[in-house]
């Protein structure tokens, strides 16, 4: 089954591994945005090879659903945060993932996503003034994001006696 080939190469960093789990068209729709997705091996392998330089302890925890559609979900670490992240697949009719959709929590550990790949993948596709900017534009807001996780949002918790 695809799921398992797939939590395999995430968890052991195997690029070509996770190639085998993807139908050669497949699909993978960022976490970021609806405005970017991921289309064919090449660009899925850049995209992965990126993943795998960036996320670190990678750990699934649940695998559900049948064999058309699956949800996995891991835990990972990316640029000192915690993440977890839940992709949708849908499985062709030999069982390979053609379409990905991935969600990721919490704010703090998607903007260090964003941190991390958005230059690395602007890079890979012939964009280095691009992968510049973005370096430069989500520091801030990657700044703002982690404070306020740290310092505001505990304020609004219920008061436990």
């Amino acid at each position: 089954m695809s799921t398992e080939t797939y939590r395999r190469a995430a968890e052991t960093g195997d690029v070509d591994l996770a190639m085998t789990a993807f139908a050669p068209d497949a699909v993978l729709h960022s976490p970021l945005t609806s405005r970017v997705r991921f289309t064919g091996h090449a660009e899925l392998r850049a995209l992965i090879e990126v993943a795998y330089a960036h996320l670190t302890d990678i750990r699934f925890h649940t695998d559900v659903g049948d064999d058309r559609t699956r949800v996995v979900v891991h835990t990972a670490r990316i640029g000192g945060e915690e993440i977890e992240e839940a992709a949708l697949l849908r499985l062709d009719g030999d069982g390979r993932i053609a379409e990905a959709t991935l969600f990721v929590r919490t704010l703090p550990g998607l903007v260090a996503l964003m941190d991390r790949f958005g230059p690395d993948i602007a890079r890979h596709n012939g964009r280095p003034a691009v992968a510049r900017l973005l370096g430069v534009l989500v520091k801030p807001l990657l700044a703002m994001v982690r404070s306020g996780d740290r310092h505001a949002v505990p304020l609004t918790s219920p008061r436990r006696s």
